[in-house]
């Protein structure tokens, strides 16, 4: 094959450009792919110099060196940038060759293109990326850097599990947590660190429940721990998953703040709670009494002035006490301790109990008292010392800001599931941009009427937290210059006898049994219109398990029920020394002809059906005369560490007609009543030797000292576990405060009338 064919397909068919060049270098000859990379045609080119392809973009140094390596090596491979005909820049990869004759002069030049500029864009767009890497790679690292001095500077413990449960993230404060460097904790299962924290702390940290899809839990949570150490630590617990910018979750976080010092400091707190509740309220208490007991006249007849003077004082004295009540309120609503005892309660007779309370009040100032409250209204479900705190305040604001002759109106009505309380007024009303504020820690109304009543601008913050802890909502309608309404929602009780009712000294337990809820719910509404307390069961076995596990007056009792029928319970009540003496007036269609027999068994009263209401109140009501007996002057054991608070309460019930006996501690009082039961025990708590926990464990612990009458007398605000363990028969709790002498005395009469 001939060798000069072969080179010229070579030539025209190269995938290069081929320029060849003279000495002078103009262009002789072009192959098509020279064409297509200068977009030139080869007659278009034939004759003219090489540089009709220049850009002037290429560095001159490249081309000095082109010359420079032509002329030593008589070759030079390098990049230069042209131009296309169309005005487009092209890289080009230009290998040139230069050609000489024997006698060593140069004849020509041969050049081959290459068109690289989709290259040099690749590199280019490499280069920046690299640069682009390298930037958000130092970024990467400085954040990661910033990020793990800010998670070894917070106090808390955190620590990030990815989806496999394994440690990814974890500060020094982890490893100080669990003894370990922070180091050996990356890598580690949350399993194997649940373990060690378990081993290590005792507490069960690093909770791990797999989500739906086998990845990490998805819920967040919150709890409160405390390790088994020598020295306790306690901990806040926080847990929640970690999702990527679209939403998956990519793993779990833990976060631990060490609650320790807080945890004290609340425990710290609530005892200095304690302490100034029982320090001053007690002395505060014999203050109060002292004065009333003097206005009252057991020093005689007092001078006209003597006697205005000492009325300042008394209420000034009120004054001081409501402020110190407030206060620890206060204190109580922000520790988040302000405890909330849901009962079923009567809407009307808390009202009307309220109203009763404030008349004096009110006819101090002129003012008259009114109240709506339609006829079956329902019941709610509330403390009802709480209830009281609300209307008393909201009906003590409602007095002081009328005008004098005016009347304030206390309406209850139901609202749904609700029960709404107003109170209105006719005062100078409240601007509509300050009717949210009020309910504000000490904020105050700036007007002529907020600056002549005075007061604390605490008592609505604590009715609005009252309100809400109950479920319900606080809030107020006015006008400026016509009046004010503030309105309280609480929830009503739901429908249906009443199931699990507590015990209520302050009125008599009726227990209603009937296997016809319908007809327990009729005696129950009968009875509580007359001011009993009632208590319903559907069943004997219910009717058993309430008359022994609470304190009950009297039983209303069926005869035919399925399962333990009436006669069945009448037995089982009077066989158990703890309900034997428990009154029980059957209520039965069938009691006809069998008079003799149920009185025989022990039943104190018979009532037919279809009930006669009137019948049924005059049997209970002669029921309970008969079985209360009358005494003469029962005897009361005043127990207290304070001669000055013993002296009062002696010098009150003595003129109420009782004997009173007084101990100064608890050792004391267990040693009287050992040698002499009292009828009525009233105890403080905060006692040197014996406290008052004590002694009352002491007596629950004796069958004959186990149903004493008990009114526990304490400046403590008791939790209602405390108030669990002062039980003994028919007990009442009253906290030292501004009614103490009306209120003692009244307590002490319906302890002893439910007995």
């Amino acid at each position: 094959m001939d060798v000069t064919h072969i080179l010229r397909e070579v030539y025209w068919h190269s995938l290069d450009g081929i320029v060849v060049a003279d000495k002078d270098t103009v262009i002789l000859d072009v192959n098509p792919a020279y064409e297509a990379v200068t977009g030139y045609s080869r007659d278009e080119l034939i004759g003219q110099k090489t540089n009709i392809v220049r850009s002037g973009l290429t560095p001159p140094e490249v081309f000095r060196d082109m010359w420079t390596q032509l002329g030593r090596r008589g070759k030079w491979v390098g990049e230069v940038i042209n131009r296309h005909k169309n005005g487009n820049l092209w890289y080009s990869f230009l290998s040139i060759t230069r050609i000489v004759d024997e006698g060593g002069s140069v004849v020509a030049y041969v050049g081959i293109a290459r068109d690289i500029t989709q290259r040099k864009a690749l590199e280019q767009q490499l280069r920046q990326n690299l640069v682009e890497i390298q930037s958000a790679r130092e970024l990467a690292q400085a954040q990661a850097t910033r990020l793990r001095a800010l998670l070894d500077s917070v106090g808390e413990a955190i620590i990030m599990f990815d989806t496999l449960g394994i440690c990814v993230v974890a500060n020094h404060q982890v490893g100080g947590m669990l003894g370990l460097p922070a180091e050996q904790i990356l890598g580690k299962s949350v399993h194997e660190l649940h373990a060690l924290a378990l081993q290590a702390l005792g507490v069960r940290a690093f909770e791990w429940q797999p989500g739906p899809d086998g990845g990490p839990p998805i819920e967040l949570e919150t709890n409160v721990i405390e390790t088994r150490e020598e020295r306790p630590r306690v901990f806040h617990e926080f847990a929640a998953p970690v999702p990527d910018p679209g939403g998956r979750v990519i793993g779990r976080i833990y976060v631990y703040r060490d609650i320790t010092k807080e945890t004290e400091l609340d425990r710290m707190k609530t005892e200095f709670i304690a302490t100034v509740s029982h320090e001053l309220r007690t002395p505060m208490t014999s203050i109060k009494g002292s004065l009333g007991l003097v206005l009252g006249g057991v020093a005689g007849e007092l001078p006209e002035e003597a006697r205005e003077l000492l009325t300042i004082a008394r209420n000034n004295t009120d004054r001081l006490i409501r402020l110190i009540n407030d206060i620890l309120d206060i204190s109580r609503i922000e520790a988040g301790k302000m405890e909330i005892r849901r009962v079923p309660l009567n809407a009307a007779e808390a009202v009307r109990r309220a109203v009763q309370e404030m008349q004096a009040f009110a006819r101090q100032r002129s003012i008259t008292l009114k109240t709506d409250l339609p006829d079956g209204l329902p019941r709610v479900m509330a403390d009802g010392d709480r209830v009281h705190q609300v209307l008393d305040n909201l009906l003590s604001n409602a007095i002081k800001f009328s005008p004098q002759g005016s009347e304030v109106l206390i309406r209850a009505v139901p609202a749904g599931d609700m029960v709404r309380f107003d109170v209105i007024d006719h005062g100078p009303g409240i601007p509509a941009d300050q009717q949210t504020a009020i309910f504000d820690r000490f904020y105050r109304v700036d007007n002529a009427a907020a600056r002549k009543t005075g007061g604390t601008g605490l008592g609505l913050t604590i009715c609005r937290a009252i309100v809400e802890e109950h479920g319900g909502q606080i809030w107020v309608e006015s006008t400026v210059g016509e009046g004010s309404t503030f309105s309280f929602t609480l929830p009503a009780e739901p429908s249906g006898p009443s199931q699990s009712v507590p015990l209520h000294v302050s009125s008599r337990t009726v227990l209603v049994v009937d296997d016809d809820p319908d007809i327990v719910r009729l005696i129950m509404l009968s009875l509580e219109r007359e001011g009993f307390h009632a208590v319903g069961a559907t069943s004997g076995e219910q009717a058993l398990e309430i008359a022994r596990s609470r304190h009950v007056d009297v039983i209303t009792l069926d005869l035919r029920m399925p399962g333990a029928d009436g006669t069945h319970v009448l037995r089982q009540l009077k066989q158990d020394p703890a309900t034997r003496d428990i009154p029980v007036v059957v209520v039965s269609a069938y009691s006809a002809g069998k008079e003799m027999e149920l009185v025989a068994t022990g039943v104190s009263g018979i009532v037919s059906k279809p009930i006669d209401d009137n019948e049924l109140l005059s049997t209970i009501r002669s029921v309970l005369g008969t079985w209360r007996g009358e005494r003469p002057q029962p005897s009361i054991l005043v127990v207290d560490d304070d001669p000055d608070v013993r002296r009062i309460i002696t010098v009150m019930l003595e003129q109420a007609g009782y004997a009173v006996r007084t101990a100064h501690d608890g050792q004391e009082a267990f040693r009287m009543i050992m040698a002499e039961r009292p009828d009525l025990l009233i105890l403080d708590l905060m006692m040197p030797n014996l406290d008052g926990f004590q002694l009352v464990r002491l007596l629950r612990q004796r069958r004959w000292t186990q149903q004493i009458p008990l009114l526990v007398l304490t400046a403590l605000d008791l939790t209602e576990g405390e108030k669990t363990l002062l039980q003994l028969g028919p007990t009442c709790h009253v906290t030292k405060g501004p009614l103490i002498q009306e209120e003692i005395v009244a307590r002490v009469r319906e302890l002893l009338d439910s007995h």
